[in-house]
């Protein structure tokens, strides 16, 4: 008998531990999904979160509100989204100035503004608050709040995107969008031509162009690849032709500027493995055989070096 209660009570422990087992695996269990539960009621509460604030950005964007009050909505909510918003919201931001532009100009240029302009400021900081004239003071503060900054071009003051302050998200930001805003932010800082005259070096324009044939070979088919294009365009024209105010020869003998020439041979020797170098390599060898005359033939040959040039770096994208 003895034998028999030892026998039932070790069979009750046993299941005693059994069930005790299984109850506290199950607990376990149910924590954990309760605790995976939660992780995606976060995600899509999150998610819902972002979205709610991208509707209203585009809301403000289609509605075609001026870039200081769109500025503002970025500035209490670019940290609420995803850096693919983040991106897309500085993307649409800038087309946005980019289109009020013209109609900033336009106010600028009313009645005695100018004048006005240049009593206060000639070559000082735009700051709105030393503007005595009511209405134009509420204009300047809207362009320079909607991150512009006034700059003289040929005696008038005009806006231009003040790529500068962008700097402020780069933390938000792609590499890919740092990098094309740094390139924007070069180019705002030190424009390559100003009033039809070069501004910078020779040795500095074929910087500018070797830093975005390297950002366009980087990034096929990116989302500023339109605009850097562009921006390559424009400096390579300048860097093989001049412009109307700097040619690229002396007028007495019309031969190529000594300075102009050694840049085109440092371009070249520099970066051999290059589209720009090796075309501007070749540019230079056309005119050394010409016996350094700037003359029709080596102007008739212009647009086919920048064809090959831009097609070349279209190809090898």
């Amino acid at each position: 008998m003895k034998k028999k209660k030892y026998l039932f009570l070790i069979l009750g422990l046993l299941i005693i531990i059994f069930v005790s087992s299984c109850t506290s695996k199950n607990s376990i269990v149910s924590k954990e999904d309760s605790s995976e539960k939660t992780k995606e009621e976060l995600k899509e509460s999150k998610e819902e979160k972002q979205e709610k604030v991208m509707i209203e950005f585009k809301s403000l964007i289609s509605e075609n509100k001026e870039p200081y009050q769109v500025i503002e909505f970025i500035d209490k909510n670019i940290e609420k989204v995803s850096q693919k918003g983040s991106v897309e919201m500085l993307e649409d931001f800038e087309r946005l100035q980019e289109s009020y532009i013209d109609l900033y100009t336009d106010e600028l240029r009313k009645e005695n503004r100018q004048n006005l302009l240049s009593q206060t400021y000639s070559n000082s900081e735009i700051d709105p608050n030393k503007i005595k004239d009511e209405e134009l003071k509420e204009l300047v503060s809207k362009i320079v709040k909607g991150r512009y900054k006034l700059v003289k071009k040929e005696e008038s003051y005009c806006p231009v995107i003040n790529y500068v302050s962008f700097k402020d998200y780069e933390k938000f930001l792609s590499d890919e969008l740092k990098e094309y805003l740094n390139i924007k932010i070069i180019e705002s800082e030190a424009p390559a031509i100003l009033d039809g005259k070069i501004a910078i070096t020779w040795d500095e324009l074929g910087s500018r162009l070797i830093r975005i044939e390297k950002y366009l070979t980087k990034y096929e088919e990116g989302i500023k690849d339109e605009e850097v294009t562009r921006l390559y365009s424009e400096y390579l024209l300048m860097y093989i032709s001049g412009s109307k105010n700097t040619p690229i020869y002396n007028d007495e003998n019309k031969k190529i500027s000594k300075e102009i020439l050694d840049a085109y041979r440092k371009m070249a020797s520099n970066n051999k493995k290059t589209i720009t170098g090796e075309i501007i390599g070749e540019y230079s060898q056309l005119i050394e055989n010409n016996d350094y005359l700037i003359d029709d033939m080596i102007t008739s040959r212009l647009l086919e070096i920048y064809n090959e040039a831009i097609g070349r770096l279209e190809e090898n994208k």
